[in-house]
C-alpha cells in the first residue's frame, strides 16, 4: 500500500461506509452482490476524486455530496458487472465474477439497477449539470465497450482508436466526478476545466498502467489472471508500441500470435517476449507518466491545499502502482 493510500485510509473508509448504507436499504439480491463485489476491493478513485477535488476547492464534504462522489462508484460497479458478462471474465478482484457466483440474469440486472440508483442520485443534487454529466457518463461506458468489441483482435489497432476507447471506458468516469465536483462547489469554468484535465489524464494513465500490468504481474498482485486482455482479444498500449518498434519479422510473429482465436500458454510467453524486445511495456509507462505530468499541471489551478496535494500524490501512485 502507497503511502497516500495510507493517508487517505479514513476518507477511503467513510466512502466504503456510504456505499454500504446506500446498497443495504435496497433490494436483498443487488445487495449481496454489490457488496461481494464492492468487497473484493478496489480503489474508490471516482468517489476519492470528488471528495477531494471538492476539498481543494474549500467545500465542506457533506453527506448529500458524498452519496453523489459515490455515484460515480455506482456507475463504475455497475459496467464492471455487465463488461464482465460481455468478456467472459471469470476472475475479478481475485475471486470469482459475480456472475458466475449469482448468475449472469441477476447480475445483469443488479448492474442495471447500480445505474439507476446513480441516476436518482445525481437528481437528488437538483442540478441539471450533473445529471447531465452522469447521462453522458453512461453514454460513454456503454459506446466503449461496444468499440472494444468491435475492435477485439485487430492487431492493427492505431494508438488513436485505442485512446479513444480508453478514454470512454475508463477516463470519461473520472473526469465527470472531478467535473461534478466543481459545479456543486460553485467554482467558475476554469477551475472546471483544470478538474476536468486532471481527470482525464489520470484516467487515461490509470487504464495505461492497468494494461502494462497484464504484461507484468502477477493474479495474486493484480487480482485478474495476466495474460486475459490478449485471451480476450485487447489489443492495449505495450502491443502497440512494441509492434511499431519491432522490425518487419518480428511485428509479423507478434501479431499472427495475438490475432489467434486462443492463445496457448507457450504463445502468452513469446507474445510477452516479443513485447519486452520491442520495449512496449516501458514506452507505454512512459506515456502514462507524461499523462499524469500533465494531470499535476492542471491541480496548479486551484489554491495551495492539503487536498491538492493529495491529489498530487495520486498521480504518482497512479503511474506507480502494481495492482
Amino acid at each position: 500500500m502507497s503511502d497516500i493510500i495510507k493517508v487517505l485510509a479514513p476518507l477511503i473508509e467513510q466512502i466504503n461506509k456510504t456505499l454500504a448504507e446506500l446498497i443495504d436499504s435496497d433490494a436483498e439480491i443487488v445487495a449481496r452482490i454489490s457488496d461481494y463485489s464492492f468487497m473484493g476491493g478496489g480503489k474508490r478513485l471516482r468517489p476519492l476524486l470528488f471528495c477531494l477535488i471538492t476539498s481543494a476547492l474549500g467545500h465542506p464534504l457533506t453527506p448529500s455530496n458524498l452519496a453523489t462522489g459515490v455515484a460515480f462508484e455506482f456507475l463504475h460497479l455497475a459496467s464492471l458487472l455487465h463488461d464482465d458478462i460481455v468478456d467472459l471474465a471469470e476472475i475479478r478482484r481475485g475471486r470469482a465474477a459475480a456472475h458466475l457466483t449469482f448468475g449472469v440474469p441477476e447480475t445483469v440486472l443488479a448492474g442495471d439497477y447500480l445505474l439507476s440508483k446513480a441516476a436518482a442520485l445525481g437528481a437528488d443534487t437538483d442540478n441539471i449539470d450533473c445529471v447531465k454529466i452522469m447521462a453522458r457518463v453512461v453514454r460513454s461506458l456503454a459506446l466503449g465497450e461496444l468499440m472494444q468489441l468491435s475492435a477485439r483482435r485487430r492487431v492493427n489497432l492505431s494508438e488513436i482508436e485505442y485512446f479513444r476507447i480508453i478514454y470512454r471506458k475508463t477516463a470519461a468516469l473520472m473526469e465527470g466526478a472531478a467535473q461534478s465536483a466543481t459545479i456543486l462547489a460553485g467554482a467558475g469554468e476554469r477551475l472546471a476545466a483544470g478538474a476536468r484535465c486532471y481527470g482525464r489524464q489520470l484516467g487515461l494513465a490509470f487504464q495505461i498502467v492497468d494494461d502494462i500490468l497484464d504484461y507484468q504481474s502477477d493474479q495474486q498482485t493484480f487480482g485478474k489472471p495476466v495474460g486475459h486482455d490478449l485471451d480476450e482479444g485487447k489489443i492495449t498500449l505495450p502491443f502497440i508500441r512494441a509492434r511499431d518498434s519491432l522490425n518487419p519479422a518480428r511485428r509479423a510473429r507478434l501479431c499472427a500470435l495475438a490475432g489467434e482465436d486462443k492463445i496457448s500458454h507457450q504463445n502468452h510467453e513469446e507474445i510477452a517476449a516479443l513485447v519486452a524486445e520491442g520495449n512496449g511495456t516501458n514506452l507505454a509507462r512512459r506515456t502514462a507518466t507524461e499523462l499524469t505530468q500533465k494531470a499535476r499541471i492542471a491541480l496548479n489551478l486551484f489554491p495551495p491545499s492539503i487536498a491538492r496535494k493529495q491529489l498530487t500524490d495520486l498521480t504518482l501512485h497512479t503511474v506507480n502502482r502494481s495492482n
